[in-house]
């Protein structure tokens, strides 16, 4: 059966946060212990991964990620792209570029963030060992898409001016770092049992939903189960959990859940 794996339900700093004593930073309960936000999906024997930030490393060891057929990006954000030149492991193992489905805005962000990847590789000056991916861009701002054996969805919706892709595959639906979004986003989620929706803390943030936002966001949508990621230090796992709706929920570093295509 399909599932999503939580490799890290962190904001973009983190938690444990460097140079913090507050109990959130201070717990042994590893559900406050959050690398920054990426997910893994599985299909059938296929892994694709949806953003690559900074701890990328750490959590494709932590997990057994031994392959990655496909990688996508929500945005070009440095919690959310910092570790692609981690994947180019990925290359050797592969012996190839790894597919990528991303937005025109983003791959044009990459050509600035990343630029000695898209030097000319035959060129023996520019020869060297960076990551390597075929780029598959996003035609419009909503519309399916087709990553190697992979169908899916994709929207578009803006935080801090920057587009950000939301995805669905079959039920579940994943929408993270969303602030600003056009009505017609519920007429992309309708159908969905499964939201997964960013939501930084309880208090409110220029960049992103409250956890109130979220879960009034996830009322208008036909979700049975929504889980919140991309956490601050501000939330202490237990406590919020008790807080929320039934049928709602704080992701974890590790969680694993099934969906249907």
């Amino acid at each position: 059966m399909p599932s999503l794996l939580f490799l890290g339900t962190g904001a973009s700093v983190g938690i444990p946060v460097i140079g913090c004593s507050c109990n959130v930073c201070q717990s042994t309960n590893t559900k406050n212990q959050r690398l920054r936000t990426s997910t893994l999906l599985r299909i059938d024997g296929r892994s694709y991964l949806i953003d690559a930030g900074p701890d990328i490393r750490r959590q494709a060891l932590q997990h057994h990620i031994n392959r990655i057929d496909g990688l996508i990006l929500t945005h070009t954000h440095y919690d959310h792209v910092a570790g692609l030149e981690e994947l180019r492991i990925y290359n050797f193992l592969q012996n190839g570029p790894i597919p990528c489905f991303l937005s025109e805005e983003s791959l044009s962000e990459l050509k600035l963030l990343f630029h000695y990847i898209f030097k000319d590789k035959t060129n023996a000056k520019h020869k060297s060992n960076t990551s390597a991916f075929h780029f598959h861009v996003a035609p419009e701002a909503h519309g399916t898409f087709r990553l190697g054996e992979l169908t899916a969805h994709y929207c578009s919706y803006f935080q801090a001016g920057m587009q950000v892709l939301g995805l669905r595959f079959g039920s579940l639906a994943y929408i993270t770092d969303i602030k600003n979004y056009s009505e017609s986003i519920f007429s992309f989620l309708e159908g969905i049992e499964t939201l997964v929706i960013g939501a930084i803390r309880f208090t409110q943030s220029p960049m992103h939903f409250t956890i109130d936002e979220a879960v009034e966001f996830s009322k208008k949508t036909t979700a049975t189960h929504t889980y919140l990621v991309h956490l601050c230090h501000d939330v202490e796992h237990e406590h919020a959990e008790s807080l929320l709706p039934k049928g709602m929920h704080l992701a974890y570093d590790g969680l694993e859940i099934p969906f249907s295509l």
